[in-house]
């Protein structure tokens, strides 16, 4: 198994992202509060009401406004359905989701292409009362949940094709809501208090219409000695479907559907032994503290689990009760977001750490997944002798004809007059062709043309543009171009 470190710095991400905005006469910084990612993008959330969305393959960078203006945003989740679908909480109590579409693959007809849609908004109102604390997606985009700071827990139904959005308070459980996970229809709710599971039932009225309330189950019944940011999710844990949910002390409850608690699964000793400390490019030099208790959990890799609490993160085996690693050199951990093999950690509100078990797939790590090319696992770093130049031994000879003061990549030739073998011959010469493969690679990456100088002035082209985000209700206007005039249809 490879193994979870820091691979890179996102430095290009965080400059792309203004220091600063205007608003009005008055000039703000910017943090960002809140991430989340996908394969393809990352969205980041700042305390000016901006979501950032930030393509991990060409770099481009694009700002999403929500209509709660400058308002502090605290949550972003991303759901990638047949369009990106993304929902931001703000303190508030404001929830913006914003429809994305994606961009068609080359082989599609070129009247798909030239159909492209904006990005359109959603804004539920009115209904959340404090802080937006926590975003679940359904599988399909089409349903939101959103639980707040005073416990209400809010369902958002998205009506695609006629463009609408209906939203109503599902449950209230009176205590901040700390973590929610989505599987086959049933809620998992877990607040400061307890961890409940919501089933959704079919009922009817007097007059014999339809409608639906929530069933409400609470996991273990032994309710918790005190107030506590416990998360719970769905995982795979033996080869069933458990709700794990975290207690005081490093335990962890699996419980199945109905919240009946089959195991407890006790880490305290586990915790005092010594574990692999996760790779960190610029760690801090005091380690952080290490907490008493577990807090929110992330599924990681299909059978671990990842778990942070007190600026602490843990990886965990559930099934072989082992501490695979842990992570207490940062700063701070303001927010968390796990995809498959990686784990993206806000540090501080200019810092953000990707750490994996492989390097990005963005092509700006190319040169990371080959460097075994030029460093060997053998190879030391040693003090280097005085070096004086010495005339050629007649015996040695460079390939291809060249003369001897040429020399190939890595300054490497091949003796003749016996004293080599053919395997260290063969050897050399793959080790050249696959540097020079790597360098065609590199050579046909591609590049912004704004970086190449070009003599003489430069003129504006003037395009029409189309608005890129569009309340829903509302038509796309088109911005007139810099000559002035409004640009004409087609």
């Amino acid at each position: 198994m490879n193994t979870l470190r820091e691979w890179s710095p996102l430095v290009d991400l965080v400059n792309r992202i203004p220091s600063s905005v205007q608003r009005g006469l008055l000039f703000h910084d910017v943090s960002i509060t809140c991430v989340d990612l996908v394969e393809e993008f990352i969205a980041l959330g700042t305390n000016v009401g901006l979501v950032f969305w930030y393509d991990r393959k060409s770099g481009a960078i694009e700002r999403l406004a929500t209509d709660s203006g400058s308002q502090e945003l605290t949550c972003v989740r991303i759901a990638s359905t047949v369009e990106f679908m993304v929902a931001a909480g703000c303190r508030a109590g404001q929830v913006n989701i914003f429809q994305i579409p994606k961009t068609p693959p080359p082989d599609v007809c070129a009247e798909l292409l030239l159909k492209a849609k904006p990005i359109e908004r959603y804004t539920v109102r009115g209904l959340h009362r404090a802080a937006v604390c926590e975003l679940v997606w359904s599988k399909n985009g089409m349903r939101l949940f959103s639980g707040d700071a005073g416990g209400a827990v809010v369902l958002t139904e998205i009506g695609y094709a006629t463009k609408t959005c209906q939203s109503r308070e599902i449950i209230n459980e009176r205590y901040e809501i700390v973590q929610m996970d989505l599987h086959r229809g049933k809620l998992l709710v877990s607040s400061s208090f307890r961890t409940v599971i919501c089933s959704p039932e079919e009922e009817q009225d007097e007059d014999g219409h339809g409608g639906q309330r929530w069933r409400v189950a609470q996991v273990g019944k032994k309710d918790r000695k005190m107030l506590a940011p416990f998360g719970a999710v769905f995982a795979t844990v033996h080869g069933r479907q458990q709700i794990v949910s975290t207690r005081s002390g490093f335990r962890l409850w699996l419980a199945d559907d109905g919240g009946n608690v089959a195991q407890t699964l006790i880490f305290k000793e586990l915790m005092r032994a010594p574990c692999a400390e996760i790779g960190l490019l610029n760690p801090s030099r005091n380690p952080i503290r290490i907490p008493t208790t577990f807090g929110k959990l992330y599924p990681f890799e299909g059978k671990r689990m990842v778990s942070v609490a007190n600026g602490a993160l843990f990886v965990l085996d559930l099934e072989r009760m082992a501490v695979v690693g842990s992570l207490t050199r940062l700063r701070h951990i303001l927010d968390v977001a796990v995809d498959r093999n990686e784990i993206l950690i806000l540090e501080s509100a200019r810092s953000v750490v990707r750490i994996g078990t492989l390097p990005d797939s963005s092509q700006s790590t190319i040169v990371l997944k080959n460097l075994e090319l030029f460093v060997s696992a053998e190879s030391q770093i040693v003090q280097a002798d005085e070096c004086c130049e010495e005339e050629t031994p007649a015996e040695m000879v460079v390939r291809n004809g060249e003369s001897p003061g040429s020399s190939l990549p890595g300054d490497e030739r091949v003796e003749l007059d016996g004293g080599g073998t053919g395997g260290d011959d063969a050897r050399l010469i793959e080790g050249h062709m696959r540097k020079l493969e790597l360098f065609d690679t590199l050579n046909e990456l591609k590049y912004d043309e704004s970086i190449l100088f070009k003599s003489g002035r430069t003129r504006r082209r003037h395009r029409s543009k189309v608005n890129p985000i569009v309340e829903i209700g509302q038509i796309p206007k088109e911005i007139e171009p810099d000559g002035g005039e409004p640009s004409s249809g087609s």
